[in-house]
């Protein structure tokens, strides 16, 4: 029979103060603090034990009949510290944020390539508030979501009258295509996206543009893929990158592969 690891129990704090808790039972058999369910807990046995079995069924924990007498002090102390300090952590990390300008980060995602797609953009503001924008692309090269997704982000980004900006995404391409380190050609399919990119960073005062690695990039990452699945319900699940390398191979047509995918 399993060891119950939670109990529900009346423990005396004082003369004649009680209190309802929670105590988690150690591999020694002690009991360690870990709640207090009732502050101000009644001093006779028979009520005490109808709360106890009220609270254990609501909570689904067991309770026992016999009285305690821990002195949580000390661990109340040290929670009353540690919680302060969190929130000390919490309005630091708060005032720094707040000093920097709204970030953007962008990402699209693609079902096959080309093929149905979807961009997304995410916009996290110095209180931590977030403005996420989402748009399905019927087709569309993985490059052209990437685009789409820095596109309809700067355009929410105009919307709210910001007027600094610190954009990331983990597309090379579209980022190093826009700060002009990668070259186009004349006839270059992302020479019409660029131009566009262009006219929407000219309405700030102020932005900068990093590339991030794909892990770094979760928010706009998941809310490209959230925006597929829910325009594309049928699909069970993407190809895996193996499958998409052996396409790009047997086809050998780039568009089938994004250039931002590592192998």
């Amino acid at each position: 029979m399993a060891r119950l690891k939670k109990i529900i129990a009346r423990n005396q704090v004082g003369k004649s103060q009680y209190q309802i808790c929670i105590f988690k039972r150690k591999k020694n058999h002690e009991l360690s603090f870990l709640e207090i369910l009732v502050e101000d807990a009644p001093s006779n046995s028979s009520l005490a034990n109808t709360q106890m079995n009220n609270l254990s069924q609501k909570l689904k924990i067991p309770w026992q009949k016999k009285l305690l007498k821990i002195d949580i002090t000390k661990r109340l102390l040290i929670r009353e510290r540690r919680k302060a300090r969190k929130e000390a952590q919490r309005k630091a990390t708060l005032l720094a944020r707040a000093k920097k300008p709204p970030l953007l980060t962008f990402d699209g995602s693609s079902l096959e390539r080309p093929g149905r797609s979807a961009s997304a953009s995410v916009i996290e503001m110095p209180d931590f508030t977030r403005h996420t924008v989402t748009k399905f692309i019927p087709s569309a090269t993985a490059n052209e979501a990437e685009y789409m997704g820095l596109i309809i982000g700067l355009e929410k980004a105009q919307e709210l009258e910001m007027s600094k900006l610190e954009i990331k995404g983990d597309s090379q391409t579209v980022i190093y295509q826009v700060l002009g380190k990668y070259q186009l050609n004349y006839d270059s399919l992302f020479l019409d996206y660029r131009e566009r990119v262009w006219n929407l960073l000219s309405f700030f005062d102020d932005y900068s543009l990093t590339w991030i690695p794909r892990k770094k990039n979760q928010l706009a990452d998941r809310a490209a893929r959230k925006c597929l699945k829910e325009n594309c319900p049928e699909e069970g699940k993407s190809q895996s990158y193996a499958e998409q390398y052996i396409d790009y191979l047997i086809y050998g047509n780039s568009d089938w592969f994004d250039d931002d995918d590592d192998f």
